[in-house]
């Protein structure tokens, strides 16, 4: 039985790659890149190999769910400006009868109140655009160590007459040495299709193919991990040649160099006794992409939070900087409602 579910896994996830990848141009429904919770925010934007049991990192890699996050409720707050905030719940619960985690989830960005306007100007009333996902998640485990899940979306836009969704999946895959304290992770995000379209003309999801390991020093307490996030295309970063030659004089190439650093999030998690968990990560497609060149960027690219335990309940901060006048902020709170035996 187990081989059979194995078999399909990797059946699906063939088929749903060759109808999901975007190999060039951009995608629609982008708000599915932001990290809806604020340990990935804190550890760089992207990150499918941690073990830190946090019930949310399931939106990252679906095998992440486990059965110890049984009873676990969460809400995450994302603020990028006083009227453009993402708000995020999750929960989960185990099935012992089938050997099955499962989770349900929302993510809810609102951009607040916009004034709708003619081509002349005329302003006609006032709309409430927003984006939203709905999402629920499977997870086994197999043999101890492995772990795979899914998770189905049904991802609605709404901008004012303008209307579109879609139903998408991710996969993915974890192997978990608690021995070594290792864990590798493999994912396959946002593989779908739309239902309906803005305007009648269809466009691409927003795939994500990443692959990253976490490693925990034995004789320290500290975490570190490496995420490789698009590996399904090499040169990823966006680069708008008139913007840069018109405001800049400069027309910068991307380098070998520059294209395979890229792909790369690391992180480090500081496990500051029972109670406190420090992390910082460091994203350089972020950093690459917006720096302002002869300018001090700054903390561009950096990321830092703190996980505060108290006992059944976990709250969460972090800041992601975007440029050097440009930051978000997360917080998150996790509560047990089921206590472990």
């Amino acid at each position: 039985m187990v081989k059979k579910c194995l078999f399909y896994f990797f059946l699906m996830l063939h088929a749903a790659f060759l109808q999901g990848q975007t190999l060039g141009g951009s995608s629609l429904y982008n708000f599915l890149k932001i990290p809806p919770h604020p340990q990935v925010g804190a550890l760089g934007g992207r990150n499918i190999s941690t073990f830190s049991g946090e019930l949310a990192l399931a939106l990252e890699n679906p095998s992440l769910l486990r059965a110890s996050n049984h009873g676990n409720i969460s809400s995450n707050f994302t603020f990028f400006a006083p009227t453009l905030t993402m708000l995020n719940a999750n929960g989960a619960f185990n099935l012992p009868k089938i050997a099955t985690t499962f989770a349900i989830s929302a993510n809810h960005l609102q951009y607040g109140n916009i004034d709708q306007t003619d081509a002349s100007g005329n302003t006609l009333g006032i709309f409430n655009p927003y984006d939203q996902v709905f999402q629920l998640t499977a997870s086994r485990s197999y043999n101890e160590k492995w772990n795979y899940g899914i998770s189905l979306k049904y991802v609605n836009s709404k901008y004012g007459a303008y209307k579109s969704s879609a139903i998408a999946s991710d996969v993915g895959l974890t192997y978990y040495d608690e021995e070594r304290l290792f864990q590798a992770g493999f994912s396959a995000r946002n593989m779908g299709t739309q239902i309906s379209t803005y305007a009648g003309i269809g466009e691409d999801l927003p795939f994500d193919l990443s692959l990253g390991i976490t490693k925990q020093l034995e004789k320290a307490p500290i975490r570190f991990s490496i995420t490789a996030q698009r590996i399904h295309q090499f040169d990823i970063i966006y680069k708008d040649s008139i913007f840069n030659t018109d405001n800049f004089d400069i027309n910068p190439r991307n380098k070998f160099v520059n294209k395979l650093l890229s792909h790369f999030v690391v992180a480090t998690d500081i496990l500051l006794g029972d109670k406190f968990v420090f992390t910082a990560g460091y994203n350089f497609l972020r950093r690459k992409e917006l720096i302002i060149p002869n300018l001090s960027n700054g903390l561009t690219g950096v990321s830092y939070g703190l996980k505060v335990k108290l006992n059944r309940l976990d709250f969460y901060f972090s800041r992601s900087h975007y440029q050097s006048n440009t930051a978000f902020t997360q917080v998150g709170i996790s509560y047990k409602l089921i206590e472990e035996d």
